[in-house]
């Protein structure tokens, strides 16, 4: 069928904007990370037993089956971007962020293995991984509310304008600009 008489058939765009190089580079890495874990784990069968490393590992593997059909859909997507129909795309769209999301579930089984290295890791782990995660919600609400100032320093030409146009430090004379 031609792509300019069927309407139904989706554009590259679209299929691009769904399974994008960058969710396909970050499932690929949890995929091997979570791989790489199970195999060191796997090496150390004859530990002692450990509930928590057995729940994290366990958390860990039964994600991965959802990493690799996520791997699988986007390959299918990106091979027939040029003949896939829009109900098509849409399922399979919402079915990969179903796999993406339970997959990001992996992360946790990580980090219950990662708590229980030792009584001072495990807790120090947890508060920098809130730390971080309050530190990226800042800077992401932060960005969008700063939208109007960014015309505002753009639309400045000395460096004195725009030092005294920069509100996100009281000294910015050491900005390079």
């Amino acid at each position: 069928m031609n792509k300019q008489v069927d309407p139904d058939i989706v554009t590259v765009q679209e299929v691009r904007e769904i399974f994008s190089d960058r969710r396909w580079t970050i499932m690929g890495a949890l995929l091997g990370t979570c791989t790489a874990i199970l195999l060191v784990h796997s090496l150390e069968a004859n530990k002692v037993y450990s509930f928590q490393r057995e729940l994290g590992l366990g958390i860990v593997a039964s994600t991965m089956p959802f990493q690799i059909v996520y791997c699988a859909l986007h390959l299918f997507a990106r091979e027939n971007e040029e003949k896939l129909l829009k109900i098509d795309l849409r399922r399979i769209g919402n079915l990969s962020v179903v796999c993406q999301i339970i997959s990001y579930g992996s992360m946790i089984g990580i980090l219950i293995m990662w708590y229980g290295i030792s009584s001072f890791v495990g807790p120090l782990l947890v508060a920098s991984s809130i730390v971080a995660f309050l530190t990226v919600r800042f800077v992401l609400y932060s960005s969008v509310t700063n939208t109007e100032n960014e015309l505002e320093l753009n639309n400045s030409s000395s460096n004195d304008e725009r030092v005294q146009n920069d509100r996100h430090y009281p000294d910015s004379n050491h900005r390079p600009w």
